[in-house]
């Protein structure tokens, strides 16, 4: 029984270590691409064996807590929730493995069926011919502000679009509007292979979003679900109305992606403010205690809906879900830190008011960059301004 709990002692340990030596190796790694390059931090870093190992460890070592601790029978929801987390990253890994992604740059008129790989090499041969018929630039009326990119081409005879937000599949490759020739008689197209990964992650989304209903219908209620529901509805129409510039925001996914973020960034504001609060008044510190981890599921869970549905997103506009840009990558780093505290059972310092309080108020930092730090300091596909 003793070497059962040291047993069990030990996996805890690797896999909350672990998670912060990755929440540490993520957030140094943006800072590193700022300066360094993008091509020295995908090559060394997100595209290294050790990388992909340690994030490996991390799923070995929390599911065996997990099984140890008999999460599986007692916390069905909870477990479902860390499966679906698991089947997200055997997608990742899949598409780490077997994907392939290159460029398919045409002049108008021309016929090719081969592209160039990503990272240099000798072209890879496509199962089919693209034409490229038509290269033509849509603007907003009056004004010389490029609202879309769209290439006509001819694929194995047939006509198709590709733009901004509009993909064409065709035997399991996807071409992506990428660029434009200076002169625009030309374009350049992403061409991405991955027939196995994306079905496995996009699997691994409708699960987890089963199980974040689920947990939020147990921890937080159904009042609290109605509360978060309205003003999320009332961000989404907002957002739905807009009218963005920037060709690639102009999306339905828009609506769909910001305003569960923005409804997530405002309670865990809310959260920190009032942790804030009940480190200065002792006699309110257990009620605002029990109201903001009550909080912190929504909160979480919009944030984990956020990342996934502009993950759904990027797949559609840049031929693959997740590329690890700055702000994606700043994006869940906070999902991974404000996931400590919902982890009581196992991490108690988080069960003392004080700590738990105290840790959100910090945690708001992480917010902060995501926010703000990524688009004026980092930069990357999302620093729009």
């Amino acid at each position: 029984m003793k070497e059962i709990r040291d047993y069990t002692r030990w996996s805890k340990r690797v896999a909350f270590g672990t998670l912060v030596v990755m929440l540490l190796l993520l957030a140094a790694a943006t800072i590193v691409e700022k300066w360094l390059g993008r091509e020295v931090v995908m090559e060394r870093v997100y595209g290294a064996w050790w990388f992909v190992a340690t994030w490996g460890l991390l799923v070995a070592s929390a599911f065996s807590y997990i099984f140890r601790r008999s999460l599986h029978r007692r916390g069905r929801a909870a477990f479902v929730f860390h499966v679906a987390l698991g089947v997200i990253l055997a997608g990742a890994l899949i598409t780490f493995l077997s994907a392939e992604r290159g460029y398919l740059h045409l002049r108008q008129g021309e016929t090719l069926a081969s592209y160039a790989p990503e990272g240099g090499g000798s072209e890879r041969p496509l199962p089919f011919e693209v034409k490229l018929v038509l290269f033509d630039i849509e603007y907003h009326p009056g004004t010389s502000d490029p609202a879309d990119f769209i290439s006509f081409l001819r694929v194995d005879g047939e006509m198709c679009r590709v733009s901004m937000n509009a993909i064409h599949s065709r035997q399991g490759y996807c071409l992506c509007q990428f660029s434009h020739d200076p002169d625009e008689m030309g374009s350049t197209l992403l061409v991405n292979h991955d027939p196995w990964g994306i079905g496995v992650t996009h699997a691994g989304y409708l699960l987890l979003a089963f199980a974040m209903g689920w947990l939020s219908w147990l921890r937080a209620g159904w009042r609290w679900i109605l509360r978060v529901l309205f003003p999320l509805a009332g961000v989404w129409i907002y957002i739905a109305c807009l009218d963005p510039v920037t060709p690639v925001l102009r999306s339905p996914m828009l609506a769909a992606h910001v305003s569960v973020i923005v409804i997530s960034y405002a309670l865990l504001l809310f959260i920190a403010v009032t942790g804030v609060v009940a480190l200065a008044r002792r006699r309110w510190r257990d009620r605002l205690y029990r109201l903001n981890v009550r909080l912190l599921y929504p909160a979480l869970f919009l944030l984990a809906a956020g990342i996934f549905t502009g993950a759904a997103w990027a797949n559609i506009s840049w031929g693959r879900y997740w590329g690890w840009d700055a702000k994606e990558t700043w994006a869940l780093i906070t999902l991974l830190l404000y996931a400590l505290p919902l982890h009581g059972a196992s991490l108690p310092a988080f069960r003392d008011p004080v700590k738990f309080h105290l840790f959100c108020a910090c945690a708001l930092l992480a917010v902060a960059m995501t926010f703000f730090g990524v688009t004026y300091f980092l930069g990357g596909l999302h620093a729009y301004v």
